[in-house]
């Protein structure tokens, strides 16, 4: 049996009843507001606790409710939770935002019998709720180990992947030997309505692609604008168009001749103003050039269709909101079509892993099937390219409560592709969760040169520049990443993460609902924090922490640990650790926090560190983290671990 809630306009009220009639005499328990309980906010609390319960969101579109606030609000919870199940009752378009995921046609079913999909409406519950949704972003990137306590939800795949593109294509391109070098001509489209702007943004995109390739594959070859496309056996053309205030672009990869559209992607701003459009299609010629290196470069070259389906999963990535769903179908594809294509199965195998850690994280206990499932897709990506370092990351995200051997592996996997942007910004959160956070911060930065186009690989060194305390180099990385991505939604969330705990709260406040995009009621805790720092009277500050204190909630625990350490509630701190309900969803890396620096202090510290397999790690590999000696203590770290060997 699964829960759902069931969303959908009050027009449609009477095949909503029919359709919960149905799920019900199939042995689901569906919610219904049918009540009509709305609240002043996005949601109200009864509708926000339902919509966190449910298995499954499932969204009856329609001519009325796509026009409805409400619905697009729940079916976005539901997407953003990988939890959304789209139904459609007449035939209508679902708004922008929800047009990737394929709806089940609804229109002729009368609410007698079954559906004629019946069978696809009830496999689409089942496998929804076998694989609630980890966060779409938890979109900083982060290891897997469960859910990050300081990112918004959004994919995990979707992070995972974007930062693969870049560091999955760079052992490939290396390994050409005898291959001829691969040549990408950037031009403005001849169709262009703005000519000006197209070659303004067609020599944008040469002149990075230029820069930024040959930093990673010394055999690729980028044509400028005015320069002969002679020798080019691919072309990327740009059109724009500058309208008042927006702006439209486009951008087409396609063979030399242009006979085969390989893939194409469209922007239409309507302030141009607010978004420098001309570093999007930028970014996204330069990371469809990384993709096509990946997949024409090596000794292992994908043809058609295998070719388009490839790229469009790579390429759209980092800027979609695929599900985790729709992007493991993508790989699955490629496989199926390549089976012989080794990064084909890298990505499939990183996949498979976040699902089935996923189901871990929200269920408590591992999916048997998803495991092996995983574990499959990781010996095929091993026996196709044993020099592979992404096998080694999917293995640690299956080990989600085993850091220390997520740390060993994702090494190992770094020490095989030591230029791959993704296993290092992967490796800096495990190294801040055994306390070695300057490590990190080199880590971190060493991403940031791999792959300098990627705004998600910047806010994770944003972010570890944060947890290490060195708040000056923060500001003024921010400031930088700034001039690049004036409004990036990566680099809003690591601003707001800096200044929610440790800068301007007030500048917090106002970034919080663009780096948090929850409803008006779930954004309330953060709210109370950010008042208790504005205002710390004792009253606001217990607010502040008993509003993350759910008992009933242990995936709020970290996030109660973060508020009680925030505050220097040192001896309540001591006390969570203790709980043996807090003890399996406990994040290490929290204790090394800037905000942590009293709970360290006190001698107690070392047997919790104890308790979590830390003092083992330290002793044996003798890289003790940075508090042993940054910070003034009233003990000596070596001395008191050597009393839990």
């Amino acid at each position: 049996m699964a829960k759902l809630f069931l969303s959908y306009s009050r027009k449609d009220a009477l095949r909503a009843q029919r359709l919960t009639e149905w799920l019900e005499r199939h042995d689901h328990d569906v919610w219904r507001d049918e009540d009509d309980i709305r609240g002043g906010a996005s949601f109200s609390n009864e509708i926000e606790q339902a919509l966190e319960d449910c298995d499954a969101v499932v969204v009856l579109w329609s001519a009325e409710s796509v026009k409805s606030p409400w619905v697009r609000d729940e079916a976005g919870y539901g997407r953003d939770n990988s939890k959304l199940i789209p139904l459609t009752l007449d035939g209508t378009l679902p708004p922008l935002g929800f047009r990737q995921f394929q709806s089940i046609d609804l229109t002729k079913w009368k609410g007698k019998g079954d559906p004629s999909r019946a069978e696809q409406i009830l496999r689409a519950i089942r496998t929804t709720g076998n694989t609630p949704g980890r966060g779409r972003a938890d979109f900083a990137p982060k290891a897997i180990r469960r859910s990050r306590t300081t990112t918004p939800r959004v994919a995990i795949l979707a992070t995972i992947l974007a930062l693969v593109i870049v560091g999955a294509s760079v052992i490939a391109w290396r390994t050409l030997g005898h291959d001829s070098n691969l040549v990408i001509a950037v031009a403005p489209s001849p169709t262009s309505p703005d000519k000006v702007a197209a070659t303004d943004y067609a020599n944008l995109s040469a002149a990075d692609m230029a820069s930024f390739l040959p930093t990673h594959f010394d055999r690729v070859a980028v044509i400028a604008p005015d320069a002969s496309p002679s020798g080019a056996a691919y072309r990327v053309l740009i059109s724009a168009n500058r309208h008042g205030p927006g702006a439209d672009a486009s951008l087409t990869l396609s063979d030399m001749d242009g006979h085969t559209t390989l893939w194409s992607k469209s922007w239409n701003v309507p302030d141009a103003s607010a978004v420098d459009l001309r570093q999007q299609v930028s970014r996204s010629a330069s990371q469809a050039a990384l993709c096509l290196t990946d997949a024409r470069g090596g000794q292992e070259r994908l043809v058609q269709p295998a070719l388009a389906v490839y790229l469009a999963g790579c390429i759209g990535i980092s800027d979609s909101d695929w599900s985790d769903e729709a992007l493991l179908a993508q790989f699955e594809k490629v496989v199926r079509l390549a089976p012989k294509f080794s990064r084909g199965w890298d990505y499939l195998a990183i996949g498979r892993s976040v699902i089935a850690a996923t189901q871990q994280e929200n269920r408590g206990s591992p999916d048997s099937a998803a495991i092996k499932s995983a574990q499959a897709a990781i010996a095929a990506a091993r026996r196709l390219n044993p020099q592979s370092g992404l096998p080694y990351m999917a293995e640690a995200i299956l080990l989600p409560d085993d850091y220390l051997k997520g740390l060993a592996l994702l090494e190992r996997g770094a020490a095989l592709e030591p230029s791959n942007a993704l296993l290092q910004s992967e490796l800096t959160s495990y190294l801040q969760a055994v306390g070695r956070m300057t490590d990190a911060v080199a880590t971190a930065q060493r991403a940031v040169e791999l792959d300098p186009l990627s705004s998600l690989v910047r806010a994770n060194y944003i972010i570890a520049l944060t947890y290490a305390g060195q708040f000056s180099r923060v500001r003024t990385d921010i400031a930088e990443a700034r001039k690049k991505w004036p409004s990036d939604p990566q680099i809003d969330f690591a601003e707001f993460g800096f200044h929610y705990r440790y800068g301007d709260p007030a500048t917090a406040e106002k970034l919080l609902p663009r780096a948090l995009p929850y409803s008006d009621a779930r954004l309330l805790s953060y709210r109370k924090i950010l008042a208790a720092r504005l205002d710390p009277t004792p009253a606001k500050i217990e607010d502040a922490i008993n509003a993350w204190n759910r008992p009933d909630d242990p995936k709020r625990l970290n996030q109660y640990l973060l508020a009680l350490g925030l505050f220097g509630k040192v001896d309540e701190v001591y006390a969570l650790l203790a709980q043996p309900r807090f003890r399996p969803v406990a994040d290490p890396d929290i204790l090394f926090r800037p905000e942590f620096a009293a709970v360290r202090a006190d001698r107690r510290f070392i047997p919790v560190a104890a308790r979590l397999g830390l003092t083992a790690y330290w002793s044996k590999s003798g890289i003790w983290p940075d508090f042993c000696s940054a910070e003034r203590l009233p003990y000596d770290c070596k001395k008191e671990a050597a009393k839990y060997r």
